[in-house]
């Protein structure tokens, strides 16, 4: 199965980034193919086709290629911080600018948040649901404060901070290769 793992803030310095490269190689050695995508990276326009994304009538580059990358994978795991109760706009729009794609794809989220990220979780969900992608039942929540893991930690440092969350990874692993086998 392949799996991406979509960093889901556009910040230079991004705690979803430090988790989604965390969490590769912790799913590749699950037997899982994974692969980090970053918004930041890609870098999106902000939803400026034409036509609504449910028509699948793509015009734009950007929304071409965005649609081509999403569709060489098997599963989608979202890892995105709580912005005021909520997600990042740059998740939002990524997640707007396809649709077709999205659809049956099974996902996961990461939120992480002061107290688990539960109200951008609950928040996302609901536009997950209405893309018709298939939740999977593990969705780990991140409890993690601003600045308590240093800025400029490297992956050892990240890893050695993450460690309490490795049982997590364990189920979400297990609940990926069990929707593979489906």
């Amino acid at each position: 199965m392949k799996v991406a793992i979509l960093v889901g803030s556009n910040r230079q310095v991004s705690l979803s980034r430090k988790v989604a490269r965390w969490l590769r190689p912790l799913l590749e050695k699950k037997g899982l193919d994974a692969e980090v995508l970053d918004l930041a990276e890609i870098n999106l326009p902000w939803l400026d086709e034409p036509e609504l994304p449910a028509a699948g009538l793509y015009q734009l580059e950007a929304t071409k290629t965005w649609s081509t990358m999403v569709q060489e994978f098997d599963a989608m795991v979202i890892v995105f911080p709580q912005y005021n109760w909520g997600y990042p706009a740059v998740l939002k729009n990524a997640l707007d600018t396809l649709y077709s794609e999205w659809q049956g794809m099974p996902v996961a989220t990461v939120a992480i948040g002061s107290h688990g990220g539960f109200q951008g979780e609950l928040a996302l969900s609901l536009v997950l649901q209405g893309l018709k992608m298939k939740r999977l039942a593990v969705n780990p929540r991140l409890s993690i404060k601003p600045d308590e893991l240093a800025r400029d930690a490297d992956e050892a440092e990240s890893a050695a901070f993450l460690a309490p969350y490795l049982d997590d990874v364990d189920l979400l692993a297990k609940a990926l290769q069990e929707e593979g086998r489906k």
